[in-house]
């Protein structure tokens, strides 16, 4: 029984095949990874989302007297001015003011410096009284893989 010993140019080509089986396997795992991040920053995103909703909801039980001052309030609209609250005895309104800028600074608005702890620039919100039944709903875009994807909302209703 006589063996053959391979060539030098088919033992290349096998190597030259296994490196570039080696990259696809990287370039994919390194598609994974990118993709995973963003996927993870959507999910941060929405768990904000959520977040600011209970916010502005929980101030809206401990001020049942400003149901009407919140009700039909959009992040894109007016914010309202400082109301002093924090220094000065208010009232529901005044204290409902407070509450919408205090809220409003979530989306970037209602402070000095324009900074927003949470949400992504563009964000919106808006509140939706009918009745017993609040609803607040937060809009904006996600970004995954470098591309804007479609408008993710988060919604939470409440019976205040």
């Amino acid at each position: 029984m006589t063996l053959r010993k391979k060539s030098h140019g088919f033992a290349m080509i096998e190597v030259l095949l296994a490196i570039v089986i080696l990259a696809i396997g990287l370039l994919a795992g390194s598609r994974m990874q990118i993709l995973g991040l963003n996927y993870t920053q959507g999910a941060s995103t929405r768990s904000y989302a959520t977040m600011a909703a209970n916010d502005i909801l929980d101030r809206m039980r401990l001020n049942p007297g400003g149901e009407a001052t919140y009700n039909g309030f959009i992040t894109t609209g007016t914010v309202p001015a400082d109301q002093g609250c924090a220094a000065n005895q208010c009232t529901a309104v005044q204290r409902a003011n407070q509450d919408l800028r205090e809220w409003a600074r979530y989306f970037r608005l209602g402070d000095a410096t324009g900074t927003s702890t949470l949400l992504p620039p563009g964000a919106t919100g808006a509140i939706n009284v009918a009745g017993v039944r609040t609803t607040v709903t937060i809009t904006w875009k996600d970004f995954i893989a470098g591309s804007e994807t479609a408008n993710q909302t988060v919604s939470v209703g409440a019976a205040l």
